[in-house]
């Protein structure tokens, strides 16, 4: 029942509501408590998901004692992140200014590539307060077109009219927005995607010794757009602050073969992501099965 409302369209409008009428101190102190009770329904998909998950990238059985007490963590984390992202929508674009901490290069990088004629990928994973790195690309004016999952229901599509606020372009894939980013592209533009959710439409990418079906548009994009590609990611430093950072600007090896060149650049990219998700396994806030053959029967 908790999961259900947390995921309908209402959830994230009352998370607003909250974030607005309480202090911060007592807004952290209520999504903790719900994520305390979220952790507690060790039968939900939730927990199941987010404890093989964690399972696999720590490198443990998902039974090991080691990982009691995981699931809430990273629940109280995203929690966290919930009420800083609910803040900065309820406050406006200076709340956003002074919550995020940006690696001059992660800008600087794209604006270089474009000025010297070629698109830029944004490739992203679930870490920390990803929601308050979108919403700093809008206040600093980067023309970016994010392409968000397909399926814009339930809390996906009141995730979206926040992120709008903040003069952020937000289209749900499709045949049409993925043209839309090749055009986008091709005129030297930008575009953001996540990299690190399960996707059907997918490759078979290496991801923590598993063979796991992966999205690989962001590689595609790159390759057939003669555009480079920059892996960002969001630290925790403290509530309330957060560091976006990642490695310099890809230019991806083009062979002549495509194919191979766009499975190249995703794997690549993913290794990438894996480094920092190592480095801080609380903050992958990942809450789909990514290791299905991780979890309990």
């Amino acid at each position: 029942m908790l999961n259900r409302f947390i995921n309908s369209e209402l959830g994230p409008w009352l998370g607003v509501w909250i974030a607005r009428v309480l202090p911060q101190s007592q807004a952290y102190s209520f999504g903790r408590w719900v994520a305390r009770l979220a952790a507690r329904r060790e039968d939900t998909v939730l927990y199941k998901a987010v404890r093989s998950n964690q399972a696999v990238i720590r490198g443990l059985e998902y039974d090991s004692p080691d990982l009691d007490g995981v699931v809430e963590t990273v629940l109280k984390h995203a929690a966290t992140s919930y009420v800083d992202w609910f803040k900065s929508v309820a406050h406006g674009k200076q709340f956003v200014e002074q919550s995020i901490i940006v690696d001059d290069h992660i800008l600087d990088d794209a604006w270089n590539a474009s000025s010297n004629g070629h698109g830029v990928v944004y490739a992203g994973g679930h870490l920390s307060n990803f929601n308050m790195f979108l919403m700093m690309l809008g206040t600093r004016k980067l023309p970016v077109q994010i392409l968000s999952y397909h399926e814009e229901r339930g809390s996906y599509r009141s995730d979206n009219a926040l992120r709008q606020r903040f003069d952020i372009n937000v289209t749900p894939i499709s045949m049409g927005s993925l043209r839309t980013a090749i055009e986008r592209l091709k005129q030297n533009g930008f575009v953001l995607t996540g990299v690190d959710r399960p996707d059907t439409g997918g490759e078979k990418l290496d991801f923590f010794g598993h063979r796991v079906q992966l999205p690989i548009g962001h590689a595609r994009l790159a390759v057939r757009t003669g555009s480079h590609l920059i892996v960002g990611v969001v630290q925790y430093i403290q509530d309330g602050l957060y560091h976006a950072t990642g490695p310099r600007i890809i230019e991806p090896e083009l062979t002549g073969d495509s194919d191979r060149d766009v499975l190249r650049l995703a794997q690549q990219t993913i290794n990438t992501l894996s480094e920092y998700i190592i480095e801080r396994p609380d903050e992958w806030l990942m809450f789909h099965p990514v290791f299905p053959e991780a979890m309990p029967d």
